[in-house]
C-alpha cells in the first residue's frame, strides 16, 4: 500500500513541476521515480539501471552538502559525469531525515529558482513522502502489515485468522482486554478529503498505535481504526488512546478547516479470542452511537449506550420511519426544537435538570410540552406514547450513523 501511495505522490509532484523526480533512501538507493522523466541524463540512467547512486556521483553530490542537508540544495551540473543540474530536497519526518527527493533538469529551461518557488505548494506531498519513507524504513513493516491483516480478518469473523491470533504470545492471556474502534471517516467532510490526506492519516494513526505499549493488535482502515487494548494500566487507558488517536486525526485535517469530532467505541471486556468478532461489533456499535448522539459521545463503552444496543440488533436499515406520532411531531416542528426538547426530557426526566440543560425557564418548558401535545393529539408524557416517541427519536438518530 505504501509503495503505491509513494508512486502516486511522486507522479503528482512531477506533474506539478513539469520535471522528472525521484526518491532515494538514506543509503542512496533508488526507492521510486516518476513516470514523467523527460530527458534523463547519463548519471540518472546509471542510477536507474543499478537502482543505486554510483560512488562518483554521490561524491559530487556530497561535495555540495547533500549528505548533511536539511534544506533544499542545488547541485550544479558535472559534464564529466554526464550529469545535469538537480535539486536535492531532504525528506524530514519529526526532525528525522528519511530520504531525499530529487528534482532533475531535463532541458535548457531549467531554473532552480523557479523550482524552489513552487516547492511551497507541494509541502503537503513532500511531508507525506517523508512519513511514508519513515514507515517504509521500519524493518518490521511487512510483519506489521501481515499482523494487521490477520487481526482485521479475525474481527470480521474469519476462523482461520482467529486461530492464528491464538498463537500470538501477546494474546495468551486476555484478562481485562477491550476492542476499541475509532471512527475517522467523518474527520474528512465531503469535498475536503484527498488521497494525500488519507495517506497522512494512515501513517499518523499507525504511529499513534505503535507508541502505546498496551495496544496488542491494531488495524487502520479507510473509515475507522481498530485495536485490541490491554486495560491493566487503569480505567483511563481507553480514554488516553482515544485522545491520542483524535489528536493524530485532527493534525492531519487541520489544513482542510474541518473541525469534525472523532468518535470511539469500546467493547465489553474480552477474555476469549473466539469472541473477538462479537467484541468488535460491540465497539463498532458503541462508536456509531457516540457519533449520532451527543449525550453518548465522543468516547462510549458498550455498557453505556442504552437503547442503541437494542436498535443495532433489531432495527432494519431498509425500513423507513414507522411512528405516526414521530411523523406528526416532525411535520409540526420545522425548527427541530420540540423534538430536541422532548428527547432531553425523556433522557433526564427531572424538569429542573431539563430546564437547566436547555437553558429554559420551567414555564417555557411546560409551554413546549403543551405544543407537542397539541401537535400529536396525545400526552407525550403518558406511558405508551412516551415509549413510542423515545424509541422513534433514537431510531432516527441511529439511521444517521457512520457505516463500516
Amino acid at each position: 500500500m505504501a509503495d503505491t501511495d509513494m508512486q502516486d505522490i511522486v507522479d503528482e509532484i512531477a506533474a506539478v513541476l513539469g520535471k522528472g523526480v525521484s526518491v532515494d533512501d538514506l543509503g542512496g538507493r533508488l526507492v521510486t521515480y516518476s513516470a514523467q522523466q523527460g530527458r534523463a541524463d547519463e548519471a540518472r540512467i546509471r542510477s536507474l539501471l543499478t537502482r543505486a547512486v554510483p560512488d562518483d556521483i554521490r561524491a559530487w553530490q556530497n561535495r555540495h552538502g547533500v549528505a548533511t542537508a536539511t534544506e533544499p540544495v542545488v547541485v550544479p551540473p558535472n559534464p564529466d559525469l554526464g550529469m545535469l543540474a538537480r535539486l536535492c530536497v531532504p525528506l524530514l519526518h519529526h526532525g528525522v531525515k528519511t530520504g531525499t527527493l530529487w528534482v532533475l533538469q531535463a532541458d535548457d529551461t531549467w531554473s532552480s529558482e523557479a523550482v524552489l518557488s513552487r516547492l511551497d505548494t507541494l509541502s503537503e506531498q513532500i511531508t507525506t513522502l517523508a512519513a511514508l519513507q519513515y514507515d517504509k524504513a521500519d524493518p518490521r513493516v511487512e510483519e506489521r502489515r501481515d499482523r494487521e491483516a490477520v487481526f482485521q480478518h479475525a474481527c470480521r469473523g474469519d476462523q482461520n485468522a482467529i486461530e492464528d491470533l491464538r498463537t500470538w504470545p501477546t494474546l495468551y492471556a486476555l484478562d481485562t482486554v477491550h476492542v476499541l474502534v475509532c471512527f475517522h471517516a467523518a474527520a474528512f467532510a465531503a469535498g475536503h478529503r484527498s488521497d494525500i490526506e488519507a495517506t497522512q492519516l494512515r501513517v499518523a494513526l499507525h504511529q499513534t498505535l505503535s507508541a502505546h505499549s498496551h495496544v496488542l493488535a491494531g488495524s487502520v482502515q479507510d473509515t475507522h481504526t481498530t485495536c485490541l487494548v490491554r486495560s491493566s494500566h487503569g480505567a483511563d487507558t481507553s480514554s488516553r488512546l482515544h485522545e491520542d488517536l483524535a489528536a493524530a486525526i485532527t493534525s492531519t485535517q487541520a489544513h482542510s478547516g474541518s473541525g469534525a469530532t472523532v468518535f470511539t467505541g469500546v467493547s465489553a471486556p474480552l477474555r476469549d479470542t473466539g469472541r473477538l468478532p462479537e467484541a468488535y461489533q460491540q465497539a463498532v456499535i458503541a462508536g456509531q452511537a457516540a457519533a449520532v448522539d451527543p449525550a453518548v459521545g465522543p468516547l462510549a463503552s458498550w455498557h453505556s449506550i442504552g437503547p442503541y444496543r437494542f436498535l443495532a440488533r433489531h432495527l432494519r436499515s431498509d425500513v423507513p420511519q414507522q411512528s405516526d406520532l414521530y411523523d406528526l411531531l416532525r411535520a409540526a416542528d420545522t425548527q427541530g426544537e420540540l423534538l430536541h426538547t422532548l428527547e432531553v426530557y425523556y433522557d433526564h426526566s427531572s424538569v429542573n435538570q431539563v430546564a437547566d440543560i436547555l437553558h429554559l425557564h420551567r414555564t417555557t418548558l411546560y409551554y413546549r410540552l403543551g405544543r407537542i401535545k397539541d401537535a400529536i393529539g396525545a400526552d407525550p408524557l403518558e406511558g405508551p406514547t412516551r415509549l413510542e416517541l423515545h424509541v422513534a427519536i433514537k431510531a432516527a438518530r441511529w439511521q444517521r450513523r457512520p457505516r463500516v
